[in-house]
């Protein structure tokens, strides 16, 4: 393995005995399929995907909290599972961040953060992890080291129920970072988080893996806060990852429907090709397609915020919604076949319900999904 790889997943493949009722039947249930993906040194890794899609049982695997009917799983170039071994979760030196916090309401912030640090030293004098350090500070140095990183320094001798949600999530991840682990997994750790704190704490956290150069990866169901923290994303579907990238080339260039679906919250309309271009039931479009040139009828991808509506009395599409948004309305329009459409708009001009407008189109090439 590279030594710029911290983690390698190779073939994973995770099965649960199927059941019926009480009993357990012959049949399994496959919650991942053949899944692969590398990260490297300091990069942080969103897992996006609806619920029940596998996301937190890849994560908990990483961690050693679950075992694989297959594949391997390798942190820092050491393999920690296979099918038939697997590493004890305290030996992989990786920390866990949960959504509920996790803290320890009897103990102050500043013991909170020692405990692990305590237990990393107890366990130090026995026996060998994966990973072994030298010259370490003090417990007390290295406490007020990773307070200062999350911006917390002062708050040693309260306790977590003294702090707000996004200052005892702070804390959450302090100590995990505390005995500067090769790995951060982060399991949808801002959605027990009001609306304001989470935008806010999204932009913190990833500015603390980075100060630290901390590897991180994260479960989460929400599309924004994925595109807001990770280096690469991987839309996870049934078990399977769909895509992995940027946040840039998994928003601008989905590689399946699901991805556009799920990511961009795309419009989707069928589409038959005619010559050089596809014709649909809002007009002819030159439009873009990954598919083999055999295709000749597919859907076609159009973003809210890839449309403008424009008035026109003798039109078909008429405005059936229109929501208030603070920067933006969104607006949803009827076509004549009967299917919404969805759009974003400035405040420049706010059409009401009722009217018949046209879709003027804001990208050159849109893309089109074949079906065959």
């Amino acid at each position: 393995m590279n030594q710029s790889v911290i983690l390698q997943l190779q073939n994973i493949t995770k099965t649960f005995p199927g059941r019926t009722g009480l009993a357990t039947n012959s049949q399994s249930t496959a919650v991942l399929d053949d899944v692969s993906l590398t990260l490297n040194h300091g990069e942080l890794l969103g897992l996006l995907g609806p619920s029940g899609c596998g996301k937190t049982t890849l994560l908990r695997i990483v961690g050693g909290f679950e075992s694989i009917s297959g594949g391997t799983v390798a942190i820092a170039g050491k393999v920690v599972a296979t099918n038939c071994e697997s590493l004890a979760a305290e030996k992989r030196h990786t920390g866990m961040v949960f959504q509920d916090y996790a803290l320890f309401p009897h103990l102050t912030v500043a013991e909170n953060i020692a405990f692990g640090l305590k237990r990393q030293k107890n366990s130090s004098k026995g026996s060998k992890g994966l990973f072994t350090r030298q010259h370490q500070p003090s417990i007390e140095q290295r406490v007020g080291e990773i307070l200062h990183l999350v911006g917390l320094k002062g708050f040693e001798q309260r306790y977590p129920h003294q702090l707000s949600g996004g200052q005892q999530q702070r804390i959450s991840l302090a100590r995990a970072l505390a005995p500067e682990p090769a790995l951060i997994l982060l399991d949808e750790p801002l959605s027990n988080l009001d609306v304001q704190v989470r935008h806010r704490l999204r932009a913190e956290i990833r500015a603390i893996l980075k100060a630290a150069g901390t590897s991180a990866i994260f479960v989460t169901h929400d599309r924004e806060e994925a595109l807001a923290i990770s280096d690469k994303i991987a839309v996870m579907h049934q078990g399977k990852i769909e895509q992995i990238g940027t946040p840039e080339e998994v928003y601008l260039n989905p590689a399946t429907h699901f991805v556009a679906e799920f990511v961009t919250q795309a419009n989707f309309l069928p589409a038959t090709k005619q010559g050089e271009v596809w014709v649909t039931e809002i007009g002819k479009i030159s439009a873009s397609i990954s598919q083999p040139n055999k295709v000749t009828t597919g859907d076609l991808m159009l973003r809210p915020e890839d449309i403008t509506l424009v008035a026109d009395p003798h039109s078909k599409i008429v405005v059936r919604e229109r929501q208030f948004l603070g920067r933006e309305y969104y607006y949803g329009v009827e076509t004549a076949s009967g299917k919404i459409i969805y759009a974003r708009m400035g405040l420049t001009t706010a059409i009401a319900v009722g009217t018949r407008v046209n879709l003027s189109l804001n990208i050159n090439t849109p893309q089109i999904f074949g079906i065959n």
